[in-house]
């Protein structure tokens, strides 16, 4: 989840103040100090912040979600947030099996009735990297009746959409072009770097 964290840091500036996020997990302090708050304006930092004010983004694990649900201290999240859940990502979707996707399909439905919503309500999305094969009708059929049934929605609601492995054509291999200074690599635009680090044998 630090992962997806960097990267709400780096994308939800774009969008403004309005678009907030936290990270709820274990690791997220009671209070931050104002100026540490302030450091990311997106970010909802600390849980005394994120229960007066619950962001629209909130990226947490399954353990904290069950916390969540029974404790005190968090019932503002959920009376702040009552009606408003639209959207629920299960990320690493393949990780769920057996008894462990039966509890997460309870845990779903016990989060939906706290925030007072309906799974017909809300759009669920399960990323993953290893679930089907690509092109697979029976395969992806497969994946439509798990989801299905972890989200508690009927199969016709789910759509599966296929990544595509797209590797990028390096440019030609110049013998005589030497590694660009760091300080001009970062000033390049993406397209650039890619093209003057591919030259270089």
């Amino acid at each position: 989840t630090n992962g997806q964290r960097d990267r709400l840091r780096a994308g939800t500036p774009a969008v403004g103040r309005r678009v907030r996020f936290c990270l709820y997990n274990g690791n997220t302090p009671g209070s931050l100090p104002a100026e540490d708050e302030r450091r990311f304006p997106q970010e909802v930092g600390a849980r005394n912040t994120l229960r007066a004010d619950p962001p629209p983004i909130l990226v947490t694990n399954a353990t904290m979600l069950e916390y969540m649900l029974v404790r005190q201290e968090d019932r503002p999240i959920l009376d702040l947030s009552r009606g408003v859940l639209r959207w629920i990502v299960l990320d690493e979707a393949h990780t769920y099996v057996g008894s462990q996707a039966a509890e997460i399909a309870l845990l779903l439905r016990r989060v939906l009735h706290a925030f007072g919503v309906q799974s017909k309500d809300v759009r669920f999305i399960a990323t993953s990297a290893t679930i089907g094969k690509v092109g697979d009708e029976g395969s992806i059929e497969q994946l439509r009746e798990y989801l299905s049934s972890v989200a508690g929605v009927s199969p016709e609601q789910i759509t599966v959409i296929e990544g595509h492995r797209k590797i990028p054509e390096l440019p030609s291999v110049d013998e005589s072009a030497v590694l660009p200074e760091l300080e001009a690599l970062a000033a390049m635009s993406p397209r650039l770097r890619h093209d003057s680090l591919g030259r270089v044998p």
